[in-house]
């Protein structure tokens, strides 16, 4: 993997390519903006957000550019962590994964330890594009904590569950599309969330 100078400018030209903001990379990766700057700058990453830099820039760049070669690539993805594809209708229900089996259901890997009741769902539609696109895998964890920025899958009353942005002001509380066709949606009593996307998986074929 490439450090340094070499690095930044990989990490630059990947948010650029990827057309968002350095304040977009940080809430993604947990960070606040002026760590993102200092990647550039430094080339300095902590190792715990390496697998995450091939994964959140999948759809734009490959591991190579980072100077990850197939190795290093297998060691990150092929870790043991995988968690269940489930249709938007399971998505809100509690996850048994003590009724799962290999026979009865896809298994989508993950970067990183999942939560116990962690799911995978597959993108539908285009409200979240330009960064979600119908047919990427997200992988959801119930058990992480909702906080303003996040993306969340969350359903209103007994309907199927819809994939959103949360937004925080105040007292107030709103689900936003990414994309800006759709209308953003002030959220009532009526409304729960079922968890928090903390990882994509990008399908090409």
């Amino acid at each position: 993997m490439y450090t340094g100078k070499k690095l930044g400018n990989a990490i630059k030209s990947a948010i650029e390519l990827k057309g968002v903001r350095k304040a977009d990379v940080a809430r993604a990766f947990g960070i606040k903006p002026p760590s993102v700057t200092s990647w550039i700058q430094t080339g300095r990453v902590d190792k715990t957000h390496i697998d995450k830099l091939v994964s959140y820039f999948a759809d734009v760049v490959q591991p190579e550019h980072f100077g990850i070669g197939s190795f290093e690539t297998n060691e990150i993805l092929f870790n043991g962590y995988k968690v269940p594809l489930l249709s938007w209708i399971d998505a809100t229900k509690q996850l048994d994964k003590n009724a799962l089996t290999e026979s009865n259901i896809i298994w989508v890997p993950t970067l990183r330890k999942p939560g116990n009741h962690a799911f995978a769902l597959e993108v539908k539609g285009d409200s979240m594009e330009p960064e979600f696109t119908a047919g990427d895998r997200i992988i959801v964890d119930p058990e992480q904590s909702v906080k303003d920025g996040c993306f969340v899958i969350v359903r209103e009353n007994d309907n199927e569950a819809m994939f959103k942005q949360y937004v925080s002001e105040g007292s107030y509380h709103y689900l936003k599309p990414l994309n800006n066709r759709y209308p953003i949606i002030k959220m009532s009593d009526n409304f729960y969330i079922c968890g928090v996307v903390i990882e994509k998986f990008k399908i090409y074929v």
